[in-house]
């Protein structure tokens, strides 16, 4: 569904799209490759000639239905690819991957890409407190009733409700940039992460270079079987959307015909029924919170998935490979609806002051 040409916009961003494609990924797992071999190179673990040779290899020179069948005929996707690689390369075939295991390569592309996904995600949360600071300031005295329990409570200042909504997006922004520190991490350690086959402190310098050369972080002695990293990140991600989705909902009831004292401005046509010529539904806020409803529901997946077994177990760590990217997805779906449902967002001061009136009046009858 993600990827229905038709639906693809209304939950994700171009941009996160490919930061997330098959091409990416490919070109992710070939970097981390050509990092290594680079860095064991320097080390005089593998010949300068072997490095550059693989290092001259592109994205283009592989055969992806290749890559797919030997997937499915193996259940690893880095065996097909450092087989096409040796392929390419006889004379150096023996130093290509090496001392490496498939999730050293997995694992640190993922990172890469993680690394990606949260800049464009800080970039379009930044968007989105942009949106709402302007309505904040074009608004410094307007008032409006306050509700509590679906109930007129007391007065208050919208700029004070958009300050509310201001104010956990920083947090939540805050929460992601300490999640990156501790989940954006280089995974090299071999088949059972501690650097096996290496001598004399050669495998963490090459481990510790890989980290700088990529703008990535170290764990030590590995995270193979450890996944709190990767969970910070997406459990942040699904705090973000959360927040998003609240503010989501409550767009779309204040815009409700009940209540109208906000709307999304929109051209002719935009929000139509099929069935009802007169209605204009606030789409952008029914999106918003549909998408960041599932970008929550995604991220809570991963706590499940940070229960391995022992030094490595494939039934969890394989289903990273959906929930990680389709997190990041959604997110960014629902970034995008925000933005959208900010930025086209207009205030009925009108209606917000008949909604005072009648909270006054309510309380005259009562007094008398």
């Amino acid at each position: 569904m993600l990827d229905y040409g038709i639906y693809r916009d209304c939950f994700s961003s171009a941009d996160m799209r490919s930061i997330w494609s098959e091409h990416t990924v490919i070109s992710a797992w070939l970097r981390v490759e050509q990092v290594l071999a680079e860095h064991q190179a320097m080390a005089n673990v593998i010949p300068a000639e072997a490095a550059k040779a693989i290092n001259s290899l592109s994205i283009c020179d592989l055969n992806k239905p290749d890559l797919q069948e030997e997937m499915m005929f193996v259940g690893r996707p880095i065996v097909g690819l450092v087989k096409q690689m040796r392929t390419l390369l006889p004379e150096y075939a023996a130093y290509v991957h090496f001392r490496a295991t498939t999730q050293d390569i997995m694992d640190t592309a993922m990172a890469l890409q993680m690394k990606l996904g949260l800049e464009f995600v800080q970039d379009a949360l930044d968007g989105v407190i942009a949106a709402i600071d302007h309505h904040i300031s074009s608004h410094p005295d307007t008032m409006m009733m306050g509700r509590t329990n679906g109930q007129f409570a007391v007065p208050i200042q919208l700029a004070t409700k958009l300050l509310v909504w201001r104010s956990e997006l920083e947090r939540r922004s805050q929460a992601l940039k300490d999640a990156s520190g501790r989940g954006l991490n280089v995974q090299i350690g071999g088949p059972v992460g501690d650097l096996r086959g290496y001598e004399n402190g050669t495998g963490q310098r090459i481990k510790n270079g890989i980290a700088a050369s990529l703008g990535l972080n170290t764990v030590e002695p590995h995270w193979q079987n450890a996944r709190d990293g990767v969970a910070d990140i997406i459990t942040a991600l699904g705090a973000l959307c959360g927040t998003l989705c609240k503010i989501a909902h409550n767009v779309n009831q204040l815009s409700s015909s009940d209540i109208g004292e906000f709307l999304e401005v929109q051209e002719p046509g935009q929000g139509a029924s099929s069935a009802m010529a007169h209605k204009r539904n606030q789409r952008a806020s029914e999106f918003g919170e549909a998408v960041a409803r599932l970008g929550r529901q995604r991220a809570e997946q991963i706590g499940e998935l940070t229960l391995h077994e022992h030094e490595r177990s494939g039934g969890v760590w394989i289903a990273e490979w959906v929930t990680v990217p389709e997190t990041f997805l959604l997110t960014s779906g629902a970034l995008q609806w925000l933005e959208r449902m900010l930025k086209n967002l207009v205030f009925d001061t009108d209606a917000m002051s008949r909604s005072l009136s009648a909270k006054l009046t309510a309380e005259q009858q009562t007094h008398h």
